[in-house]
C-alpha cells in the first residue's frame, strides 16, 4: 500500500482494516492527527483508494487510521473483500 501525507509518499503493509479504518506499518514518519490519503494494492484488482483518513495512534511504525472520506463504490468492494477473508481466512484471495 502506500500512503500520503501532505507533498510526502510512503509504503506500507496493511495488517488490519475495515471499513471504518486500518492498521498498518509503513516508512512514512507520521503523528496523530494528520490527515493520510491511502492506496491499497489487491492482487488482481483495482486498487482501493481512501482519499482521506485521520491518524487516530502511531506506535513507533505502525498507524491506526480512521477512514474519513471513501467514495461509495470503494466502500461497497472493501466490504466485499472484507467479507471474502472473513469466509477464507486462510487462503490467499486473488
Amino acid at each position: 500500500m502506500t500512503h500520503n501525507a501532505g507533498p510526502f509518499q510512503g509504503q506500507g503493509t496493511p495488517w488490519n482494516l475495515s471499513c471504518t479504518g486500518w492498521r498498518f506499518s509503513g516508512d512514512l514518519p507520521i503523528r496523530p492527527g494528520e490527515i493520510l490519503s491511502l492506496t491499497g494494492i489487491l492482487p488482481r484488482q483495482p486498487s482501493i483508494f481512501m482519499a482521506a483518513a485521520l491518524v487516530r495512534w502511531v506506535r513507533g511504525q505502525e498507524y491506526g487510521v480512521a477512514t474519513l472520506v471513501v467514495e461509495k463504490q470503494t466502500h461497497s468492494r472493501l466490504e466485499h473483500l472484507i467479507k471474502r477473508l472473513v469466509q477464507e481466512p486462510a487462503e490467499i484471495i486473488p
